[in-house]
């Protein structure tokens, strides 16, 4: 399908067709010593959304790699609409129809928008580019598919998730019958989901058949039809949505009950840590908390709602304009994050690939960036010392790698995540400040995170948690602020509310 196509055409009429259009007999995939695709038997109808979980390692990746033709089969066989395809490369894949819109945003940073909608599909007319039509057009499109996005902006200048509707936009565009979306929210507010949610229902009622890979629960169960669990490789179960709860599901990927992710040991707090007075800031106004030691201070707010903003103002990233904050019962003026960072604080950040790693170093420079004025002498580094630090936290994270100097940017979002918690670890501080601390991670590294939030507060540390998945700030904070609109607006002891009434402070009704 065209964007001329898809500009003019009416809206969507009837719901899918009965059938598989891709079935899966037995797909193997081996690489050197690792066995990554265990004889996956799986079909797909058509008009249908499938959802995909399992943790990390559990083969998720090599599949969508195997569909879309970027690795080659060890053995079993792909089924299109009942014949056999051979799937030797991406061009194999679009030419069926199966596209793929991944997590990391892969377009040109530099053009606009309706040039990356038109790429490869440009309409000229004597050689020359018809811009103006061009952009018209894709107005249109981005119009009709429900997308808040400029067309003449510069991707660049777009936020992550709105660079993410762009290039589901463009999948859209491409004549799309099979459509897998990679953790599609990891990056997108909570009205952008909404836009791209009405856009799958959409497809899905036209008949393209949509496979849905996320971390996120909820999303699976607001969506789905069917849901399929990897585990080490293997496909352990295929159900109907309305055939499984969260528990089940959990455990099938896992082999941990809920109950086991959530668990929670209960500390008396101890001394104050940090006092915020009054603080008020670009995007947020008259906040004041206190975080003890042992304790978990956890804010809960939409996207937008000033929490973030709070937290970099403690960290000394912007500047407060008013108020005061005391650390541990001192008056103290945080201007520069070296001034946090020496107090004994460390923050987490929302984006962990923007803000708190190197992509392009490898895991043991990621692990000591903190700590290099500790490991040098006279200008030269102590090798031993520096290989020593990065080890003992790639075991005590257990962070999958194939060596301290593997690139940062070739591991997974877990991992990554577990490398920027390593670097503050390495370093040490007091208050650990984290951001959205399981935004794209499986379970098994969520049970991880968890445990490690424990021995912090063990070890005398307080934790500030900003999440925007109320079931984790409800089960795991012992203080909860509410955050609207740049203010607190409500604050609670350790499930002393529910998570309606949670979700009402938040939301203002």
């Amino acid at each position: 399908m065209s964007t001329s196509d898809l500009a003019d055409r009416p809206a969507p009429q009837g719901g899918p067709a009965a059938g598989p259009v891709l079935e899966l007999r037995g797909l193997d995939k081996r690489f050197t010593g690792t066995h990554a695709l265990k004889s996956v038997s799986l079909s797909f109808e058509r008009g249908e959304i499938h959802a995909i979980v399992g943790e990390n390692g559990a083969g998720k990746s090599t599949l969508i790699k195997l569909l879309t033709g970027v690795h080659l089969r060890s053995a079993g066989e792909i089924l299109w609409e009942g014949r056999h395809v051979e799937m030797d490369g991406p061009h194999d894949a679009l030419a069926l129809g199966i596209n793929a819109v991944h997590q990391e945003v892969v377009l040109c940073p530099h053009l606009t928008v309706a040039a990356n909608l038109f790429l490869g599909d440009e309409r000229v007319r004597f050689g020359l580019l018809k811009g103006r039509e061009m952009l018209r057009v894709a107005q249109k499109v981005l119009a009709d598919l429900g997308f808040s996005v400029p067309a003449d902006a510069v991707l660049s200048t777009l936020t992550i998730g709105q660079q993410q509707l762009v290039a589901t936009a463009r999948a859209a565009l491409r004549g799309t019958r099979f459509l897998i979306f990679d953790e599609p929210t990891a990056y997108l507010t909570r009205q952008e989901a909404a836009q791209l949610f009405a856009l799958i229902r959409r497809l899905k009622a036209e008949g393209v058949t949509i496979v849905y890979i996320s971390h996120r629960l909820e999303e699976v169960f607001e969506l789905a039809d069917r849901v399929s669990v990897l585990r080490d490789g293997a496909l352990i179960l295929t159900s109907r949505i309305g055939g499984i709860d969260e528990q089940a599901l959990i455990r099938a990927m896992s082999n941990r009950s809920i109950e086991q992710i959530y668990h929670k040991e209960h500390m008396p707090p101890g001394a104050p840590l940090i006092e915020t007075q009054g603080l008020t800031g670009k995007g947020f106004g008259d906040i004041s908390v206190t975080v003890r030691r042992g304790e978990i201070v956890g804010l809960y707010g939409l996207i937008g709602a000033g929490r973030s903003e709070f937290v970099q103002s403690v960290f000394g990233r912007h500047r407060a304009n008013a108020g005061h904050i005391l650390w541990q019962g001192k008056p103290v003026a945080i201007r520069s994050e070296k001034r946090a960072i020496r107090l004994g604080i460390a923050l987490v950040p929302e984006s962990r690939r923007d803000q708190g790693l190197c992509l392009n170093l490898g895991v043991g420079l990621n692990l000591n960036l903190t700590i290099y004025d500790r490991l040098t002498r006279a200008f030269t580094i102590n090798r031993g010392a520096e290989a020593a630090k990065a080890d003992e936290q790639i075991g005590n994270l257990r962070i999958v790698t194939a060596s301290r100097a593997t690139r940062v940017a070739s591991l997974s979002g877990g991992n990554q995540q577990k490398i920027v918690v390593g670097k503050w670890l390495n370093h040490g501080a007091d208050l650990f400040i984290f951001d959205e601390p399981t935004a794209g991670v499986d379970v098994g590294t969520k049970l991880e995170i968890y445990r490690l939030f424990a021995r912090l507060l063990q070890a005398g540390a307080g934790i500030i948690l900003i999440s925007s998945y109320l079931p984790e700030v409800y089960e795991l904070a012992d203080t909860l602020h509410v955050f609207r609109r740049g203010r607190l607006v409500a604050s609670y002891g350790f499930k002393q509310a529910s998570m309606e009434a949670i979700l009402g402070d938040a939301i203002g009704v």
